[in-house]
């Protein structure tokens, strides 16, 4: 099933769709690995945090810190069995680790999952990186997408407001890209009137964009239906 906007189908953003077994395919399918994996609401998706992290010498990690540089740079590669066995030792050997820049694993982890259409495993694993960092802008849009495709969308449009919330200065996202997001998530609930404001205001933050004004032409013959 489609809509008009993007696609409920997940899978269509993500490769072809097959079922994948094992962590031994999360190489092929991680960003930048081969599939032009094209996210939800790609504006928001913009490139994995720019995050310094320290090189880790070819010896096996012996602390949390130094598990969590090899899970970083196994995922920048991209090695996904490698990052996923990274993260998951520095989980196990500190459940609450935050890096001081206040990156977390559970991050990784929840982009792996939703990379594989996991989608269930991808928000338990936000929440728990929102647990360690609250303020952290990627998880909060990484949940929002993956409650957006599940049709949880009360709670997609509690996350996508919460980066809105954001001071300008410290928000990544554009926040046209955030007020398309609510629109369509109040388009897909039916509440006009919200559905209508949000996606005004995103046309009026970028009105040649030819999505936004699709999205509010649609908006507007329904009301008027």
């Amino acid at each position: 099933m489609t809509v008009l906007f993007f696609s409920l189908d997940y899978r269509q953003f993500y490769g072809s769709g097959r079922k994948r077994a094992g962590r031994l395919k999360y190489k092929r399918t991680l960003v930048g690995a081969g599939h032009a994996h094209k996210p939800v609401f790609p504006e928001l998706h913009q490139q994995l945090k720019d995050r310094r992290f320290q090189v880790v010498d070819s010896k096996t990690p012996r602390t949390a810190s130094e598990w969590f540089e090899k899970g970083r740079q196994c995922f920048h590669k991209p090695d996904g069995v490698g990052a996923v066995k990274a993260m998951e030792q520095v989980i196990d050997m500190d459940p609450a680790y935050s890096h001081p820049d206040g990156d977390n694993p559970y991050f990784y982890l929840g982009k792996i999952h939703e990379m594989e259409d996991r989608l269930d495993e991808a928000i338990i694993h936000y929440t728990r990186s929102l647990a360690v960092n609250p303020l952290d802008e990627e998880s909060l849009i990484g949940r929002g997408s993956c409650f957006t495709v599940v049709k949880q969308h009360d709670r997609a449009v509690s996350d996508f407001t919460k980066v809105l919330q954001f001071p300008d200065q410290k928000r990544r996202a554009p926040r046209k890209h955030l007020f398309y997001a609510l629109a369509e998530n109040y388009r897909q609930m039916a509440q006009w009137d919200q559905a209508y404001y949000w996606g005004r205001q995103a046309l009026e933050a970028d009105p040649e964009n030819y999505r936004h004004k699709q999205l509010l032409e649609t908006i507007a013959a329904k009301i008027k239906a």
